[in-house]
């Protein structure tokens, strides 16, 4: 920058005429005669503590890992920090967000590597939170039906509002049941469409024909007499919650995505296509003797037995049977059968994949077992009696008292044992034994979820702004403090990115920092460092920098001589320019603090005049100078430094400020800030609560794009 240290006002003023805030309070163009906030440090981020609790006992008090990410993992969110929580400690973590992060996902990721997501609003200074063990299941096929989507969406042609018994002969009408508390009967003649949306809603009968629908809307309670599926085509979506005076008989379609209550037998026919998303209640024996594939993605609960008479049965979520199991047809568990009494697998398959279980407290075979893909397991409590048949495959027969019969086969992979793992999830309840945690390195952090799998002293990376591969936040300064600059910012314009390492106790053993200097717009000589919040004597093994004798705390160099460093300033639009020179920083923290109270920030850092004296210091507003700085000179000139503020002018303007944006547009030279982003004084007026994007937003009046450095 050109160096005038005699500042006119003129350079001061905010080009937006007329400008007010939120408030609707008149903000003055002059940077000088605006109201900065008591206490107000130019900070575009603030700081967030996390306590990230486990209440997931599946794993008694081992180590969980906690990940916190800037927005969804699955949506390309980037990772900010990361450490263990168990049942006993929680994840303690200081986290400095850019002010306009609203919230964050918290990925909680157990021994076996299962997971659990949760997006968490940041409105304050403490998140706090317990995440439990619910985990999605293992639903294999997609169970929704596109007939009920189109037929849920069709527009009403005509409602019923009153009670009675209706003949509907018109195809394609679409009939809405729009009234609550109503009593209603329903022959279908014709290829039509019932949909029910009032609530309490009494069907006493619906005998359903030809291609007709009887649709029951979300949040809709129905209780039924008769409902007639009389031909393959006709079909039954509820959505909503249905109870049956009786038993319920399927020849149709039906599709189950809410509460589905039968007083009697459920009987699925030989024409019946059956697919349950929802949880389903038979208070006596669910019979499945349909031709076509059966599917249940959610819950069925029999109260006395369920027979599988023929067909295929996929049940890709939980099915219990009180009483008994019959099977003589295919069935395909991709998730937990239970069944209290005893199973008969009399003929058909019974097939177990990819980490499936079935649970029976006593069952006699005469067919096959088979297991596919990752082991299952079949777990008797009680009696086995393997009359005949084979037990074949990736599946693993455990008899908690030995197998008492046994003229059966084991073969091609099966064997007996009860030791195999079987997480407990929202479809199985039960589970099965403990999770085998391989831990190469012995310090307690399983191998699939530690970053270091093979060094007991490293466990996780923490990282400020992120970890994405070009993340970094950007440091401007001006270089002539205690005078005040031209305001330009671009004396030493530097991004940096830390990645910090914590072991298994969350506690900081490397730093590992980035440094890029970007732009050096000045005659100048400026040196550039960071005071870390350790001791000096804490530091070792320093590498790519200095560490500054004659400190108390570790402060780390970087360069000395900016002049030096970059040929050009980078700040003249039109002269030539330097490369950004990168510069890598590591060093161990042998008092390993945790990484609470060590945090994730900007931490301190600094340029120094190297061409007057090391003590000429210019920090962030609001921090502290380090021991080498010549405090004599704070108060002096511009600089009102004292009684706990530090590196700010009588009206409160800093000279330097963070910007976590990796791109930042800085000025060009003698370009004021306030002129070149439009929105930066009202952005400080207000303490930084309005326009917290002003240096991100490209839209039309946020910037003056011709002050902008190209």
């Amino acid at each position: 920058m050109t160096r005038y240290l005699l500042i006119t006002a003129s350079l001061l003023f905010f080009m937006v005429s007329s400008c007010t805030k939120d408030t609707g309070d008149t903000v003055s163009e002059d940077l000088e005669s605006i109201s900065i906030p008591e206490g107000f440090n130019w900070e575009n981020s603030r700081e967030v503590s996390f306590t990230i609790g486990v209440s997931d006992a599946r794993f008694e008090e081992a180590i969980h890992v906690i990940s916190i990410y800037d927005a969804d993992p699955l949506a390309g969110g980037s990772l900010i920090a990361r450490g263990a929580a168990s049942l006993i400690n929680s994840f303690n973590v200081k986290l400095a967000l850019r002010t306009s992060l609203n919230a964050v996902y918290i990925v909680k990721t157990a021994p076996d590597g299962t997971s659990v997501t949760e997006k968490v609003a940041v409105n304050g200074a403490l998140v706090s939170l317990s995440i439990s063990s619910e985990a999605s299941g293992k639903a294999v096929m997609q169970a929704k039906s596109s007939a009920a989507t189109s037929a849920t969406e069709t527009p009403c042609t005509r409602s019923i509002t009153v009670s009675g018994d209706y003949n509907l002969g018109t195809d394609n009408e679409v009939i809405c049941v729009s009234a609550s508390n109503i009593t209603v009967g329903f022959n279908f003649n014709a290829s039509s469409t019932v949909r029910i949306t009032g609530n309490n809603v009494r069907i006493n009968y619906a005998n359903l024909n030809n291609n007709s629908k009887l649709i029951i809307s979300s949040g809709v309670t129905v209780s039924a007499g008769s409902i007639n599926l009389n031909s393959a085509s006709t079909y039954f979506e509820n959505n909503g919650t249905v109870t049956f005076d009786g038993g319920f008989s399927l020849n149709g379609i039906l599709t189950n995505n809410g509460n589905f209550a039968v007083n009697g037998n459920l009987d699925l026919n030989s024409s019946g296509t059956f697919t349950n998303n929802g949880t389903i209640t038979v208070s006596s024996s669910f019979q499945s003797s349909s031709n076509n594939t059966a599917l249940n993605g959610g819950k069925i609960t029999t109260n006395d037995s369920f027979r599988l008479n023929s067909g295929t049965f996929i049940n890709n979520c939980f099915l219990y049977a009180k009483n008994e199991y019959h099977n003589n047809g295919t069935m395909r568990n991709y998730g937990y059968v239970r069944v209290d009494r005893i199973s008969y697998l009399n003929s058909g398959e019974l097939g177990l994949y990819n980490t499936a279980m079935f649970s029976s407290a006593n069952l006699t075979m005469n067919t096959g077992i088979r297991g596919y893909g990752t082991a299952s397991l079949v777990k008797v409590s009680g009696v086995s009696t393997i009359n005949s048949g084979a037990v074949s495959g990736n599946v693993v027969y455990c008899d908690q008292n030995g197998i008492e019969t046994n003229y059966g086969t084991f073969s091609g992979g099966a064997k007996t044992g009860c030791d195999l793992y079987i997480p407990v999830s929202s479809c199985n309840t039960e589970g099965n034994g403990t999770a085998p945690i391989a831990d190469r390195d012995g310090d307690k952090v399983a191998d699939a979820i530690d970053q270091y799998p093979d060094d007991p002293t490293k466990a996780f990376n923490n990282y400020y702004p992120s970890n994405s591969p070009d993340a970094q936040s950007t440091l401007a300064f001006e270089d002539t403090w205690p005078s005040k600059g031209d305001y330009d910012l671009n004396d030493v314009v530097i991004g940096y990115r830390y990645m910090i390492v914590t072991d298994a106790n969350n506690k900081v053993v490397q730093v590992n920092a980035t440094y890029n200097l970007i732009a050096s717009g000045g005659t100048n000589h400026n040196g550039f460092g960071i005071e870390f919040p350790v001791k000096r004597s804490e530091v070792a093994d320093v590498t790519g920098g200095t560490l500054e004798t004659g400190q108390d705390k570790a402060v780390i160099l970087v360069f000395s001589d900016s002049r030096n460093e970059q040929s050009a300033w980078n700040t003249i639009p039109g002269e030539p320019s330097a490369p950004v020179k990168t510069y890598n920083i590591s060093f161990n923290v042998t008092s390993k603090p945790q990484i609470n109270s060590f945090g994730l920030g900007a931490y301190n850092p600094f340029i120094w005049n190297h061409s007057l004296s090391r003590g000429v210091e210019t920090h962030l507003a609001g921090k502290s100078s380090t021991a080498l700085a010549n405090t004599s000179l704070f108060g002096t000139q511009d600089d009102r430094t004292g009684s706990g503020k530090y590196y700010v002018t009588a009206t409160g303007l800093p000279w330097a400020i963070d910007v976590p944006q990796s791109s930042f547009s800085y000025p060009a030279e003698s370009k004021d800030i306030s002129k070149t982003y439009l929105y930066f004084a009202r952005w400080a007026a207000s303490g930084g609560a309005n326009y917290t994007d002003w240096y991100s937003n490209t839209a039309s009046g946020y910037r003056q794009n011709s002050f902008i450095y190209k």
